[in-house]
């Protein structure tokens, strides 16, 4: 089969490597469509924990073509999208019923083979049936089921004014997520107005460049927000957004800073207002709310992927995303392209 494969930081190429064969608990897919994210920028670059060489993507879905002698819950033909973490289920945060956090996570397409490629195998256990779903759609699932991660620990008050620092996919996700979660209004910050163009075709009902709302966030928010998503990994946005949130309101940092990073804020601030300040890692057991909203079309994902393109345009992805030129991007290891 055909795979990208990053041999080492900075060097990639697709190549021939031998097909996937199931164990007895796996399944193998057929890849119809696989997310280009974040991380697999940072894991082409060399600066994220993984094991190259390595067939990357983790955002994929696609056609069971083959089970595992053991395998029950799904067969050939269905559907599927995948959740992408292996964990131990032994160690102490497994146990505890934090799985994202296990001490030995391995996932698909950071550690083992991913997306990026043909064909996969994949445990029973981490698939999905997403009928319904175009492969475009269903390759959301993994990206949507973080954001409600996030979500579902920070928290969405009914009637609260939110702001989404960051209108990349994620921010774009999270400025519908908050709406259908019921706050009542949503403003979206980002340095491109091609992306606040699209946060308003999305709910948001103000969108700002950052010169733009620091100057009038005040006459927006006069008190803050009570709720900010901070949705870019950039530290200065990290840095406004705890400056803006109401007395009483909640921080939740999603964006993926660089590791060596740090900020500056007041703790006395956080103290004296009762700021909660909440960290989102990976995806836990939301991948069936993430499917039902899909399929529901409550979250729109069409028009967040801008491009489409086979195996040999992952350095086209690369190059699209670090310019900033597009929303998502997703190869399509079986399109022949």
């Amino acid at each position: 089969m055909r795979a990208v494969v990053i041999e080492r930081p900075h060097q990639w190429q697709v190549t021939d490597v031998p097909d996937p064969t199931p164990q007895d608990d796996e399944v193998i897919v057929s890849v119809s469509a696989c997310g280009v994210c974040g991380t697999d920028l940072h894991i082409f670059d060399g600066d994220f924990p993984s094991n190259l060489p390595l067939i990357p993507g983790h955002e994929f879905a696609g056609e069971v073509v083959e089970v595992g002698r053991k395998v029950r819950s799904v067969k050939v033909g269905d559907f599927v999208a995948v959740h992408p973490n292996k964990p131990c289920l032994l160690c102490d945060f497994c146990r505890e019923g934090n799985e994202h956090l296990c001490e030995n996570l391995q996932a698909y397409g950071v550690h083992i083979p991913g997306g990026f490629a043909q064909f996969v195998a994949v445990k029973e256990t981490n698939v999905y049936k997403a009928e319904g779903l175009t492969p475009l759609q269903a390759a959301w699932a993994e990206p949507l089921s973080c954001c409600l991660h996030g979500l579902n620990k920070v928290g969405v008050k009914s009637g609260e004014k939110a702001l989404v620092i960051g209108c990349g996919p994620i921010g774009l996700l999270f400025v519908q997520l908050l709406l259908v979660h019921g706050a009542s209004e949503v403003v979206a910050v980002d340095l491109s107005k091609e992306r606040l163009s699209v946060a308003k075709q999305m709910g948001a009902s103000v969108t700002l460049q950052p010169d733009e709302f620091a100057s009038s966030h005040k006459d927006i928010a006069p008190n803050g927000f009570a709720l900010v998503v901070e949705a870019s990994g950039n530290p200065k946005a990290v840095e406004l957004g705890l400056k803006v949130v109401r007395a009483g309101g909640r921080f939740l940092q999603f964006g993926v800073c660089p590791t060596e990073a740090t900020v500056n804020f007041s703790p006395f601030a956080i103290y004296r207002k009762e700021i909660t300040i909440v960290g989102s890692f990976s995806l836990g057991k939301e991948m069936p709310q993430a499917l039902n909203l899909l399929v529901s079309g409550r979250v729109k994902v069409d028009v967040l992927t801008t491009h489409q393109l086979g195996l040999e345009g992952f350095g086209e992805a690369v190059k699209l995303m670090r310019e900033a030129k597009s929303l998502k991007v997703q190869l399509l290891p079986n399109s022949g392209s």
